[in-house]
């Protein structure tokens, strides 16, 4: 999630580049500190409230409980503590995401902002957040460098998807409607998710799953890792497809990529899908600022690494992230 997450950093043009430079950032590039803590304070608040969401309706069978006992914060605040674990977990994974972008930049001298959590009222987004992103301030010098940068971040977060995932699934219980028809909002389970189920949800095969709020963070850490690997653009797929195939094969990719995300979003309807998010990669546009310089090529190693990118893509994408759906309950 460099220039990418929910939102794109732009890059900006960088000082013309000679191969006397040194590849460590000057010292008066040193990454200013006080913006990204203030955004992390405010996420981390942000994620502990919608934590704390999570954790009522996890507990509380009907929605009226729930709201009596979201109620009740206001007279012992310290309830709020109930959405630690949803808050941390998620931010784990935000930011081994970031810092992953982040230590690939440091490695080849590249300047970069620290990460730059983007916190949400959970009134607007029930998780809290909007993602992180970081914004690097220097080209890259070659693919290489562009294609490390790009995979480090999903790589990153990825290792800390899965246990959460795995302590999620293992915590989780039957989910039990309680009138005889009920409307609900049913979010779509990538092929990770549907794999992991099987194998540590402890709950009756093929009932609906009470998600524990630490799958919750789980499942959007996979949300986020899916879009950020869309080959589109200057998101971490982007920037994987242009060190892979230049200049023409990325732009022919992105324009598949956005033609694909409108047909999935037509598909959801009357749910927008992807739709939202291609009209915001329009905006942001295709276009793929090129390295420095076309060599050296990528070599295997790199090609094995951009297919297990491609697996993580496809074990974390959600075709339908939300329907809205009629269940028959039990009486």
């Amino acid at each position: 999630m460099n220039d990418d997450t929910f939102l794109q950093a732009e890059v900006q043009a960088p000082a013309p580049f000679t191969e006397s430079e040194s590849l460590v950032p000057p010292s008066d590039a040193q990454p200013k500190r006080f913006l990204p803590a203030l955004l992390l304070l405010l996420t981390f608040l942000s994620t502990l409230v919608a934590g704390f969401s999570f954790h009522v309706h996890f507990v509380t069978d009907y929605e009226a409980n729930a709201l009596a006992q979201l109620l009740e914060v206001w007279d012992d605040p310290a309830q709020i503590l109930l959405g630690l674990p949803f808050a941390l977990t998620i931010l784990i994974i935000l930011l081994a995401h970031e810092m992953g972008h982040y230590l690939a930049c440091r490695h080849y001298g590249i300047e970069a902002t620290l990460p730059y959590a983007i916190p949400a009222p959970p009134i607007l987004n029930p998780f809290g957040t909007f993602g992180a992103v970081i914004r690097i301030k220097s080209a890259f010098h070659d693919p290489r460098q562009l294609f490390d940068v790009g995979i480090a971040g999903p790589l990153g977060g990825f290792i800390f998807i899965i246990p959460a995932l795995i302590i999620g699934l293992q915590n989780s219980k039957e989910f039990v409607f309680q009138a005889p028809v009920n409307e609900a909002w049913k979010f779509g389970e990538p092929l990770l998710f549907q794999w992991a189920a099987t194998l540590f949800y402890t709950g009756s095969a093929g009932s609906t799953i009470s998600l524990h709020p630490i799958g919750w963070a789980a499942w959007f850490g996979l949300l986020a890792t899916s879009l950020n690997l869309l080959p589109i653009g200057q998101l971490d797929g982007g920037h994987i497809v242009y060190a892979l195939f230049g200049t023409r094969g990325h732009r022919a990719v992105s324009y598949v990529t956005f033609v694909g995300l409108v047909l999935i979003s037509l598909m959801s309807w009357p749910m927008l899908g992807y739709l939202l998010f291609a009209v915001i990669i329009v905006f942001l546009g295709f276009r793929h600022p090129p390295p420095r310089t076309e060599l050296p090529p990528l070599g295997q190693g790199r090609w094995i690494i951009a297919i297990l990118g491609l697996l993580i893509f496809l074990l974390s994408f959600i075709p339908l992230p939300i329907q809205l759906v009629s269940h028959v309950g039990r009486l």
